[in-house]
């Protein structure tokens, strides 16, 4: 949905003419926020290299980062989140639907919702607005903005615009979700839609498990995708060591899929420094005909206690198939968090 005016230059001056306020804000402060409130704006620009093709693609990004908490007769009522992003592109040869080419830039929202948790002391809350969706192992990690990512891609969709309850019982917590299907999109007329949920082990432990669904059309380029996933994810805390895993099976438009992802990741002791290593496994049944494609990614990530943020990763195959294609990929990011 086209709020304002899709030429790149208008977003940008659009977007520019609200950073004086932005840096005001400390000033402002609680007049405009209020108590219990943050908020911070965050830019970065990232390298995208194809190490086959000595292709180069670059990606910027400025955004401001608002979290408010309503309270009420030292009640908290919800919790608002509000995240636009200005993403511009250069030089990128695969890019989502709703950029118009590789050297576009739009007004795209990250997670943008009202989460009303007023109802029964946080074990029922109703949320309303763009979230990620609950599923997997990005239900616990915040991987947005980032060059670690987990298994978004094998649905096509990481947050989406619609619905859900939520809550935090004793021994577990869920999220069930209706949205739109259409992503950073609004309306579409091809009638996408999503059903989807977790529900797993208390997040704060040192192990946890998980098991998700994720049911409908996804919106493409091209009309809509159907997907039918059942997933079981898991996570394990040992000292510095992250231990992660998911796994899933379903269907791809008519065609039986399976998938799974493994990682280990090493903390450093202030949390400033983190690596990782990833394994990914897919495969899709297609005619009698079985494709499968593996690749392994490892990364780094750096940041310090002034918002600075410097990362790395490297994504190669293993195997691949020609409906499994997987580009190997060199990432470098600097990001910013005033």
């Amino acid at each position: 949905m086209q709020i304002f005016s899709s030429r790149p230059q208008h977003i940008l001056a659009l977007f520019l003419s609200c950073i004086p306020i932005i840096l005001n804000a400390e000033n402002l402060g609680s007049d405009l926020l209020g108590d219990n409130a943050r908020w911070s704006v965050d830019a970065s620009a990232r390298l995208n290299r194809n190490t086959d093709t000595q292709h180069n693609a670059f990606t910027y990004v400025l955004g401001l980062d608002v979290h408010k908490v309503f309270s009420h007769k030292n009640r908290d009522i919800g919790t608002l989140m509000f995240q636009p992003y200005l993403v511009s592109l250069n030089n990128a040869s695969s890019v989502p639907f709703f950029f118009d080419d590789g050297d576009d830039t739009q007004l795209t929202w990250r997670i943008t919702n009202f989460n009303f948790t007023a109802l029964a002391q946080g074990r029922l809350n109703i949320k309303l607005g763009h979230f990620e969706i609950p599923y997997g192992l990005e239900y616990q990690e915040d991987t947005n903005g980032t060059l670690r990512q987990f298994t978004f891609g094998d649905r096509g969709i990481k947050a989406d615009w619609g619905m859900s309850v939520n809550g935090i019982l004793p021994y577990l917590e869920y999220e069930i979700a209706l949205t739109r299907g259409s992503g950073n999109e609004l309306t579409s007329s091809h009638n996408p839609h999503i059903f989807s949920g977790r529900i797993g082990s208390p997040s704060q432990k040192n192990i946890t498990a998980g098991f998700s669904w994720f049911y409908g059309d996804v919106l493409t380029g091209s009309g809509t995708t159907e997907h039918k996933k059942l997933g079981v994810d898991a996570s394990y805390f040992y000292y510095q060591w992250q231990f992660m895993f998911e796994s899933s099976i379903g269907q791809k438009a008519g065609n039986d899929t399976q998938n799974s992802f493994a990682e280990i990741a090493w903390i450093g002791a202030k949390e400033q420094f983190k690596s990782y290593m990833q394994l990914g496994y897919q495969n899709i049944k297609q005619m009698n005909k079985k494709d499968s494609a593996s690749y392994w990614v490892v990364g780094m990530q750096w940041q310090n206690a002034y918002g600075f943020d410097i990362s790395a990763q490297f994504k190669h195959k293993l195997n691949a198939a020609p409906t499994l294609n997987i580009e190997p990929d060199l990432s470098i990011q600097m990001r910013y968090r005033l």
